[in-house]
């Protein structure tokens, strides 16, 4: 009983931690639903602005008014008999016959300039100007507040151990059952992998040199011969 009420205690203690862990992700999750509608209007808006400026101006062209301005008064100070078009230019006519030579006159007063040539080839490109400096970055926009987390809600207190049931009384024990009849003989198995010849023992050390034996009687000499 011991053992299980430590073990109720410590699932009661993974329990409480779980529903902490619960209630931060609901609440992280809260916090992140929040931002991701303030992002999604911040969104909406920018591109409301950038269809609006899209309608009124053409990104191809980019005009420096002032610039047209300035260059448009030094053109009108510069040339103020020339600011219509000019129209083209005449065909030559033929050469006429040399006349007889009068009698030089007095030299008149200089007459009035001429009007202006033709304008000439355009000259070579000039090397590009020193890039200007880059504006400053706009006000990064206020973030958005947070969320309040919402409180914890208390722990609940420990349920008091409960008492310790009367251990019930032994039974009988059965009567022992009948020998039941024996089982018939299986059939013999088959027959197992022959295993593999070991390899030759060394050969053992020679034993020692047993005793002499007795030496045997000397035999008789038998003459065969017919000399008597």
């Amino acid at each position: 009983m011991d053992t299980l009420a430590t073990l109720l205690n410590k699932a009661l203690e993974n329990i409480n931690k779980l529903n902490d862990e619960m209630t931060k992700l609901k609440s992280s999750h809260i916090a992140l639903i929040n931002k991701y509608g303030l992002s999604c209007n911040t969104i909406s808006n920018l591109e409301k602005k950038v269809s609006e400026l899209e309608n009124r101006i053409n990104p191809e062209v980019a005009i420096d008014t002032l610039k047209l301005e300035n260059l448009m008064i030094k053109i009108c100070r510069e040339n103020p008999n020339n600011l219509g078009p000019k129209g083209p230019m005449g065909d030559t006519g033929p050469i006429g016959d040399c006349g007889h030579t009068g009698a030089t006159g007095p030299i008149g007063k200089n007459g009035m300039i001429g009007n202006t040539g033709p304008d000439g080839k355009e000259g070579k490109k000039g090397p590009d100007g020193s890039q200007g400096p880059i504006g400053l970055i706009g006000p990064i926009g206020l973030t958005g507040i947070t969320g309040q987390i919402g409180p914890t809600g208390p722990t609940g207190n420990k349920g008091r151990n409960g008492e310790m049931g009367i251990q019930g009384e032994e039974g009988k024990k059965g009567e022992k059952g009948e020998k039941g009849d024996k089982g018939e003989k299986g059939d013999n198995g088959e027959k197992g992998v022959t295993g593999h010849v070991g390899p030759d023992g060394k050969q053992g050390i020679q034993g020692p040199r047993g005793l002499e034996g007795v030496r045997g009687k000397t035999g008789k000499v038998e003459c065969n011969c017919k000399c008597n």
